[in-house]
């Protein structure tokens, strides 16, 4: 033990000297086994006390495995001091909680408090407040979950633009996972406008009184908008939402796309497809989140579930030869009921991507984290300054739902080196146009980042432009484009 400490501190260390921080994935909720299996330890300690019961002395199991009752003192205790203990004696820099709406949020705050102490400075916390199971809806306390937490400065990921993006919801089977289009991959009519909607309420941060003219024309705040019984906006501020399109848990966003997208589709196309996506996540107000290998098109081979898959779907390969589509059909625990619809998908050559379109894909990611590194107005500390600063030029009846554009002004913003910024999103197979109001207008150019001649989408040197003129912005098909203007 005391050499994989060692070698876990050198790591981090290592990973400092780089620039870099180092985040820590925790679960807290569950522990493998309880009562007197051979692998129990919290019921060892004091039996009955670790984890959450039923009304009939059960353990509860609805996160998966056993509960763990982090209601309760000790075990409240017992995740507060080890968070602290990561943070003072590893140097971990932030933490991300699995399932964390399985937790109270008073023992989160403590939680925060307590780590931010024992690093002199704000952690980051972000985690799962999904709502479910026998806690679910405050049954037990008030939760860590995403309708209970804003004001507390906690993250939680964003099932909202995730959803709208791709498509698929959690729990679809095989028939909606192929025919549930999303903004990203074929979504028409009511689909499309629905998911354009829920876009912008994404893009602004997820904010609850962000005003967003919807695609109908009617104008609500981003808490009004329905998603799935619950509102859209559900922060308070842009620090409280992880925005996201794939993460370690189920397919990842190539894998969804080759679902839902056509067959033809080509492997170039699909990258396109990704990276579009991948800039949603980027460009939006709050916490960004890739999962990795995203930025490489990672596939597992089309498997719906893969944490106990092994290597062989769950491989990177950091070589770029090769993403991990067509590795064989996945296991059968969690896919056997989609093998009539992934076999003949991944027989199909021309969806598995070059190691020349794995690289393009890799660099207009790099690209997407540069636009963003030098583009303070896509990272607005706060809700205020969301609602001051950025506007949606384009939206409304007769508009384009598959085109979406957001607008910073930058004027008296003292970070930023920009006048004003325009992001366009254009999910179309064809290229895409947009006139602005004479109050939208500048004198618009390229953002250096993806003017440059090493910038990896070159389509955007060439057909993405401001046709001052007409008062038009144009940009290629599949593409996500940031102008500047002074």
């Amino acid at each position: 033990p005391a050499v994989r400490i060692r070698e876990l501190r050198q790591m981090v260390m290592a990973l400092h000297r780089l620039g870099l921080r180092v985040g820590m994935d925790v679960v807290y909720n569950h522990m493998s086994a309880s009562g007197q299996d051979p692998r129990s330890v919290l019921d060892r300690i004091v039996p009955g006390y670790y984890h959450r019961l039923n009304a009939r002395g059960e353990v509860e199991r609805s996160t998966c495995c056993d509960n763990t009752a982090t209601e309760h003192r000790m075990m409240r205790r017992l995740m507060i001091d080890s968070a602290v203990l990561w943070v003072r004696h590893h140097a971990i820099d932030s933490f991300r909680f699995d399932l964390m709406g399985h937790q109270p949020r008073e023992a989160m705050e403590a939680l925060q408090a307590a780590v931010n102490q024992a690093a002199g400075r704000f952690v980051p916390l972000i985690g799962e407040g999904w709502n479910f199971g026998e806690i679910a809806d405050g049954a037990r306390f008030v939760q860590a979950s995403q309708l209970s937490l804003p004001g507390s400065g906690i993250g939680t990921f964003s099932d909202r633009l995730r959803d709208a993006a791709r498509g698929t919801r959690h729990g679809d089977d095989v028939a909606t996972t192929v025919s549930r289009k999303g903004w990203l991959n074929g979504a028409q009519g009511p689909e499309l406008a629905e998911a354009a909607d829920l876009i912008r309420a994404g893009l602004a941060g997820s904010i609850q009184d962000m005003p967003l003219m919807l695609q109908g024309g009617r104008i609500v705040l981003a808490r009004d908008l329905p998603y799935s019984g619950q509102p859209a906006g559900y922060v308070r501020e842009p620090g409280e939402v992880v925005n996201y399109v794939e993460n370690h848990d189920n397919p990842t966003l190539f894998d969804l796309n080759a679902f839902k997208l056509p067959l033809e589709t080509t492997a170039r196309e699909r990258a396109q497809i990704q990276v579009l996506g991948s800039a949603l996540v980027a460009w939006s107000q709050g916490v960004a989140y890739w999962h990795a290998g995203q930025e490489i098109l990672r596939s597992k081979s089309m498997d719906l579930n893969s944490f106990d898959s092994g290597d062989w779907f769950n491989r990177l390969d950091w070589t770029l030869r090769d993403n991990g589509f067509a590795a064989g059909l996945p296991p059968g625990q969690d896919s056997r009921a989609f093998w009539p619809v992934m076999a003949p998908r991944l027989t199909q050559a021309h969806i598995k991507p070059t190691p020349e379109v794995i690289r393009f894909s890799r660099d207009a990611h790099l690209d997407l984290l540069r636009v963003r590194a030098s583009t303070p107005l896509l990272r607005l500390p706060t809700a205020q300054a969301i609602r001051e600063r950025l506007s949606f030029p384009g939206t409304g009846p007769g508009a384009r739902a598959d085109l979406i554009a957001v607008r910073l002004d930058g004027r008296g913003w003292p970070a930023s080196p920009h006048g004003a910024v325009l992001v366009v999103f254009n999910a179309a197979a064809q290229a895409g146009h947009l006139t602005l109001q004479p109050q939208e207008a500048a004198a618009w150019v390229l953002h250096p980042a993806l003017a440059s001649p090493s910038a990896a989408d070159t389509r955007l040197r060439t057909q993405a432009r401001w046709v001052a003129q007409e008062s038009r912005i144009e940009v290629p098909p599949r593409s996500a484009v940031v102008f500047v203007a002074p």
